[in-house]
């Protein structure tokens, strides 16, 4: 007889793995949702007015803040071309909270 605890790995595990599907599949919804606001704002674009480009950054803003790939991808290419794409870097800056910003 062993007075051991039994190991809590074992009851753990299958609420982790659930936790990181639930979290892959929001990930993965954000990025279509991203996607498809870069659509729209690709059928928009032709219409009179700059009401196309703010809504792909938006798009792109959504999809780089959910997507590893798509963020490694930008990354690279903010190396190649720095002086395009950091405009678009700035905005995806975090922000600094508030109270951190009155110390």
């Amino acid at each position: 007889m062993s007075y051991a605890m039994p190991s809590m790995r074992a009851h753990r595990a299958p609420d982790d793995a659930a936790r990181e599907l639930a979290a892959r599949l929001v990930r993965a919804g954000f990025v279509g949702l991203g996607a498809v606001i870069v659509l729209l704002g690709v059928l928009i674009a032709p219409i009179p007015g700059p009401g196309g480009i703010p809504v792909i950054v938006v798009g792109l803003m959504v999809i780089l803040r959910n997507s590893f790939k798509a963020r490694r991808h930008f990354v690279r290419l903010h190396q190649a071309h720095p002086r395009v794409i950091s405009p678009l870097r700035r905005l995806l800056r975090r922000r600094k909270s508030q109270a951190s910003q009155a110390k």
